[in-house]
């Protein structure tokens, strides 16, 4: 019976454990005003996360940008034949981003941005039917990059910044055994990673705008996280992988290539194009170690990923008002990487379609105010992960806004 037992605990950890999932699209509050298009925006420091070449075209000494976001999430779940259904409970996330350059001298910048690009909050209810997969994630990634830009001439730059990624990670599950609901919280503090981002920008005259970046891979570590077990029947208490109180992995963020177009149809009018595509296909498998060192115990769960490279399609407008006041506007279509076959609910995906607007106030002195709205549909899709044996109707939609501020000195 113990064997039993121990075998149906061991299924449900081989579930995915740990998991980044999505991207974050929230680095500047005028450009998720503008669709996410990023890569030819120079007005201020915030670009050295999107492009490191712009901050050389940045017309200012000193820049400084920070901004935070709110976002509110629901997923439902259905399951098509029974209609048994089950919904999140999501805490609000909150972005930031801070970003600061200078210019020692005309054609170079250098600059330091703090961003949050990867994370995810999901609180599924504790008794629905997918509980051993998940019942709660929260995962923060922060990125922290010094950049150096340079200006060969008025329209050609180029940049480069290193990545340190320092990430948190909290994961909550249940699975039953013996009509025992065994909780297992896995949380670390401490993971991290390193990488790096270059960029090239051209601008042959007053109108058009090109950009061109990558952003590098990045493995992110975690390390002697702590492992919790609650409710463990005394008869299995010191066996493998209830007795363990330690946990590791490495988690791939993917890399991502960004091109980009901007181009005044009007004096007060223009427009905003990017492409961005993602390597999530590194994704293959997360394999998570459980372990006591005091008395040498080790176990692994691997659970396969096999997710796919996407390809994102941002665009947006800026119409200038009067001399202080813009208007923007913006979509973008992000078609998931997850198959069906290996959807997750601790990683909730599905194609998106986001509607956003804006406004941008410039005052006296340097100073900038920029205001976002958003909502994102998630298209709804049938969903049968085959290690997980879970079936559903899945939709979700989210509602973004933010606030950000600028101050630019000449």
């Amino acid at each position: 019976m113990k064997k039993i037992f121990l075998t149906l605990a061991l299924i449900g950890l081989s579930s995915s454990a740990f998991a980044g999932g999505y991207r974050v699209a929230l680095q500047g509050v005028r450009q998720a005003a503008l669709g996410g298009t990023s890569s030819t925006q120079t007005r201020d420091a915030s670009v050295a996360f999107y492009n490191p070449a712009g901050l050389a075209f940045v017309d200012s000494k000193l820049s400084i940008a920070v901004g935070g976001f709110g976002v509110k999430t629901a997923v439902k779940w259905q399951d098509p034949l029974t209609l048994q259904k089950s919904e999140t409970d999501n805490k609000l996330g909150t972005p930031m981003y801070v970003a600061v350059s200078y210019k020692p001298a005309d054609d170079v910048a250098i600059g330091i941005s703090v961003t949050t690009p990867f994370g995810s909050s999901v609180t599924w209810p504790e008794d629905w039917p997918n509980k051993a997969n998940i019942t709660h994630i929260d995962l923060k990634a922060f990125n922290i990059q010094p950049t150096i830009a340079y200006r060969f001439n008025d329209w050609f730059s180029i940049g480069a910044g290193f990545i340190y990624t320092h990430g948190t990670a909290k994961l909550e599950k249940i699975q039953t055994v013996a009509g025992n609901d065994i909780k297992l919280k896995l949380e670390d503090k401490d993971a991290h990673g390193l990488g790096f981002n270059i960029g090239a920008m051209f601008k042959p005259n007053d109108k058009l705008g090109v950009g061109i970046a990558y952003r590098s891979n990045v493995d992110v570590s975690a390390n002697k996280g702590d492992v919790t077990w609650t409710n463990v029947p005394s008869a299995l208490s010191a066996n493998v992988p209830f007795n363990t109180d330690k946990w590791n992995t490495v988690l791939p963020l993917p890399s991502e290539f960004t091109f980009g177009l901007s181009y005044k149809v009007l004096p007060k009018l223009e427009l905003f194009g990017d492409i961005v595509w993602a390597n999530w296909t590194r994704y293959k498998s997360l394999d998570i170690n459980l372990y006591n060192d005091a008395s040498n115990t080790f176990y692994t769960s691997s659970s396969k990923k096999e997710w796919k490279d996407n390809t994102v399609f941002r665009f947006g407008a800026e119409y200038t008002f009067t001399d202080n006041i813009q208007g923007r506007v913006g979509y973008y279509h992000d078609k998931s990487p997850v198959p069906s076959a290996f959807w997750s609910s601790e990683t909730p995906s599905t194609n998106l379609n986001s509607f956003s607007a804006g406004l941008g106030i410039k005052l006296n002195s340097g100073f900038y105010v920029d205001l976002f709205g958003s909502y994102v549909q998630g298209e709804e899709r049938h969903v049968n992960n085959i290690a997980d044996n879970f079936v559903g109707d899945v939709k979700l939609h989210a509602i973004n806004f933010g606030l950000g501020v600028t101050y630019n000195l000449k």
